[in-house]
């Protein structure tokens, strides 16, 4: 079976700054894949890239069989592939509950209209129940705190019904109670057939939950393997440590 998600020779560059630099990997079906690398390795880049958000220079994406490069995020959403960002993208002055009926693709007619289809609102409810928000459900976004607002955002994602989903730094600026909570999610969105390209800083979150692990180093893939073995491979630690 070919990969789920294949990225081939792509290349950005700012100016003068090449960010992502023939960068190849591959992503395969039912995994949890990590990218990770030191700061400035085009990892943040390379995710927009593939989610349709910056245009490559040159190279391709493909997505369950289907050249995507350049499709926008919207389309892609549709598609069944995902993203979260670094900073968590959802709309402060909806209620939790009217963020989750906005990723299912309705309008703003529609959400104050309440005409929502019966399966989508039952969506709606099984997610907030799953994340354990259905008792902020009437609250405004903005009043929550910055770690059910990542929470949120991941749970608004799956209102898609992706099979890929990439999230960028899910457990940043989030304790240590949340970060369990993201990681049971994202085990059993995997256990339910979803598969995951992770780019993560928190080494130990990682090394527990993500096989492969993909090391990026000045915008290209240097390492792909298992956690112990990215652990120990002298090619990553001269990347992390600078020889």
């Amino acid at each position: 079976m070919a990969a789920l998600l294949e990225v081939e020779g792509l290349i950005k560059s700012f100016g003068s700054v090449r960010a992502v630099n023939q960068a190849s990997f591959t992503v395969q079906h039912n995994s949890i894949t990590a990218l990770i690398g030191p700061n400035g390795s085009g990892k943040t880049t390379l995710f927009n890239l593939i989610t349709g958000y910056l245009p490559p220079d040159q190279g391709r994406v493909r997505f369950a069989g289907r050249d995507i490069t350049g499709v926008d995020a919207g389309r892609l959403y549709r598609r069944g592939l995902s993203r979260t960002f670094q900073q968590a993208r959802v709309f402060p002055q909806l209620t939790v509950q009217e963020n989750l009926t906005v990723a299912a693709g309705y309008s703003w007619g529609q959400l104050f209209g309440r005409r929502m289809s019966k399966a989508d609102r039952q969506r709606v409810g099984q997610l907030l129940e799953e994340f354990r928000m259905a008792h902020v459900a009437d609250l405004f976004a903005s009043e929550l705190s910055y770690g059910q607002r990542k929470l949120l955002e991941f749970a608004a994602v799956l209102m898609s019904s992706p099979s890929l989903i990439l999230l960028d730094e899910p457990t940043a600026g989030v304790n240590p109670v949340m970060i369990e909570t993201m990681e049971h999610h994202i085990r059993d969105r995997y256990a339910a057939g979803i598969t995951f390209l992770i780019v993560e800083h928190d080494m130990n979150f990682v090394m527990r939950l993500c096989d492969p692990v993909i090391v990026l180093d000045q915008g290209r893939e240097i390492f792909a393997g298992t956690p112990s073995d990215v652990q120990s491979n002298p090619l990553v630690l001269d990347a992390y440590l600078g020889g």
